[in-house]
């Protein structure tokens, strides 16, 4: 085997070594940086590919659109230490009325409600569901509906803005992350209204529920104010241009302090354990996007991108091009949580989304609605593993009451494909 091989093959040896580490259960992160130098090795004396491998590791974490990771998950670790799952939880549930399914109907307006404030789909999740898996099954709902409820709601908390996908996928591909949180918007909505319309459409629970005097409604509101206006507030912000998504950060931060102190709902032990939770993802986060820059370097300089890119245009175009990165991603999300996905497949198919004449803003909502589908798709979606830790809801039930939500997923990436403007009309009237 000649060098020429090495030379010729050296991008796509670093694919099968990320894999084979995986596969051997070493750390995502580690994989990728592992898989890259030894693949350099291969084709560069040792000093270069170690000097290579510090210089753009160390730029990798010097990109400043990063300070707002840190931010958004802190104000997602400081909201669950409130009970603000709670109170969004009993304000949808009050709106929600007596209408068929109005629980589950709740269950589903407060994961999109939580997810602009999080921006992760886990911690979504994990906060509706304490609250509202319990009232599910004490409604009847049974375990595959009241899990599948919650797990495809809580998809919402990486499209709805903000969304630390859409941060990394800003960073990597430098598009402009305010424009990408507004982008998400309208499709937010919309799979929101999808999801509710399925839920409202299944088979009633069997209780019937009791309808809530507009008195008590307007109360239950009124005491959850400060919680439902923050997603407002974000949101808001950014379209109007008076924040940086980072200055958006810091100032949701500020926010839920206050608000947890004026509620006195936080002390100095909750904010401490807050700050480490979100301390310790920030970092897993961090390593993943230092070494996801070295191996998505690596890739790009060994032409494989392109590469794939001219294959897949070549032999599919339009919708079939669509559908083979529908099926990467779908079969990705079985093996991969969504932050090792998106750093793993941007590099490769952010070319073949140029080729078909995707907006950068475009493909950032068809790659983050794509992160969601990894969210429940079985055997490794997070959040099947996150609502099964917090209920004891069997694996397979929670993966079968999530099926409808992932087709629905599937169905609204070829919207946005076939109808680009349902993510562009906010961005191009943005200040």
């Amino acid at each position: 085997m000649g060098v020429d091989f090495f030379y010729d093959y050296a991008g796509y040896i670093a694919i099968f070594l990320l894999f084979f580490f995986m596969v051997l259960s070493v750390p995502v992160f580690v994989s990728m940086g592992m898989a890259a130098f030894v693949a350099a090795l291969l084709i560069e004396d040792p000093f270069h590919a170690f000097r290579n491998f510090i210089n753009i590791s160390w730029q990798g974490a010097l990109i400043f659109e990063l300070v707002a990771l840190p931010l958004f998950i802190f104000t997602g670790t400081l909201m669950q230490r409130t009970d603000a799952g709670r109170d969004l939880f009993e304000v949808t549930k009050a709106w929600a009325g007596s209408i068929p399914n109005s629980l589950g109907v709740a269950t589903i307006t407060a994961c999109g409600i939580f997810a602009a404030i999080s921006g992760s789909s886990v911690a979504t999740a994990a906060t509706v569901g304490l609250v509202a898996i319990p009232l599910l099954l004490e409604e009847r709902y049974g375990e595959r509906r009241a899990g599948g409820f919650v797990a495809g709601g809580g998809t919402l908390g990486i499209i709805i803005p903000p969304s630390i996908p859409l941060i990394l996928y800003g960073v990597i591909t430098e598009t402009s992350i305010g424009q990408l949180f507004i982008g998400g918007v309208v499709p937010g909505i919309i799979m929101m209204g999808a999801f509710t319309v399925y839920v409202l459409l299944s088979r009633p629970s069997i209780r019937v529920p009791h309808t809530i005097p507009v008195k008590q409604r307007l109360r239950t509101t009124w005491n959850s104010l400060g919680v439902v206006l923050l997603p407002v507030v974000i949101i808001a912000a950014i379209y109007t241009g008076m924040f940086t998504p980072t200055e958006v950060g810091a100032l949701s931060v500020v926010y839920v302090v206050l608000l947890g102190l004026l509620q006195r709902r936080l002390d100095a032990g909750k904010v401490r354990s807050a700050a480490v939770a979100a301390a310790g993802t920030t970092s897993m986060l961090f390593m993943l996007i230092v070494f996801g820059q070295y191996f998505a370097h690596f890739l790009t300089f060994e032409q494989v991108p392109q590469m794939i890119a001219s294959a897949i245009i070549e032999n599919a175009s339009g919708l079939f091009a669509v559908t083979l990165m529908i099926i990467a991603y779908v079969i990705l999300g079985m093996f991969l949580e969504s932050a090792a996905m998106l750093l793993i497949s941007i590099p490769i198919f952010f070319p073949v989304a140029e080729q078909l004449g995707m907006h950068p803003i475009v493909f950032g909502i068809f790659a983050a609605i794509a992160m969601e589908i990894a969210q429940i798709s079985p055997p490794i979606g997070v959040n099947l593993f996150t609502i099964h830790g917090i209920s004891k809801i069997d694996l397979w039930k929670l993966a079968r009451g999530a099926l409808p939500f992932l087709l629905v997923q599937i169905v609204m990436l070829y919207l946005i494909y076939l109808f680009p403007q349902v993510v562009l009309w906010l961005p191009e009237t943005m200040k």
